[in-house]
Formats: C-alpha cells, sequence, structure tokens
C-alpha cells in the first residue's frame, strides 16, 4: 500500500530536472556495482547478469517517475528484480533526480547487452 501512495505522489509531480554531473557521481557510488560503469549492465555486483540501462525500446519507454519509484522502493515495487534495493534510505529526491538526469545522458544502443 506505501509503494502505490508513493507512485501515485511520483508519478503526479513532475520531477525538476536533475544535474547530471553529481547524479554520475552517485550512480558510480551506488548503481554501477550492478548496472555496470556505463549503464550496460554486467556490473561487477553480488548480481552481474543485470540488463543494460541503455538499451533503446526500453529505458527511453520508462517515465521519470517510474524510474524514481524504483530507485526509491526497489524493484520489487514496480514488478522488477527483488535485488534491486530500496535507496530512499539514503537518497534524497534529488539526488534520485540527478542519477535519473545521468542515466538519460548514457548513449542508447540498438544491441542487445
Amino acid at each position: 500500500m506505501t509503494a502505490i501512495i508513493a507512485w501515485l505522489v511520483l508519478s503526479t509531480t513532475p520531477l525538476v530536472a536533475g544535474n547530471a554531473q553529481h547524479g554520475e557521481v552517485l550512480y558510480q557510488r551506488y548503481c554501477s556495482g550492478c548496472h555496470g560503469t556505463d549503464g550496460r549492465g554486467g556490473g561487477k555486483g553480488f548480481m552481474p547478469h543485470v540488463g543494460a540501462l541503455t538499451r533503446k525500446g526500453y529505458i527511453d519507454l520508462i517515465d521519470d517517475a517510474s524510474l524514481a519509484m524504483v530507485i526509491a522502493e526497489g524493484g520489487e515495487a514496480m514488478g522488477k528484480s527483488g535485488f534491486m534495493p530500496s535507496w530512499k534510505a539514503t537518497l534524497s529526491k534529488d539526488d534520485i533526480a540527478d542519477v535519473i538526469a545521468y542515466i538519460r545522458s548514457l548513449p542508447l544502443s540498438d544491441g542487445p547487452q
């Protein structure tokens, strides 16, 4: 229930354009272990088979509010992998917007990753 309420709030509240430069620092610290340093997946974390964030037809179809929800609440809250942790106790809303801005700055790829 809490996840649904959070999603509703996030989906009706537009995110402030984040700072991709700050987002890169946060991404490298908290995300790259699983999602790879360049967003192409295959990070050295406990779950190296994470798919690419840079695949066309995937990340470009996910709106910012949904990305924010996954980052804040964890994968399971959005029907994704339960291995994706919740970062809401670590990252502020502005930090999450910055991470999303960085992810959006990564070049998209056509190939499987």
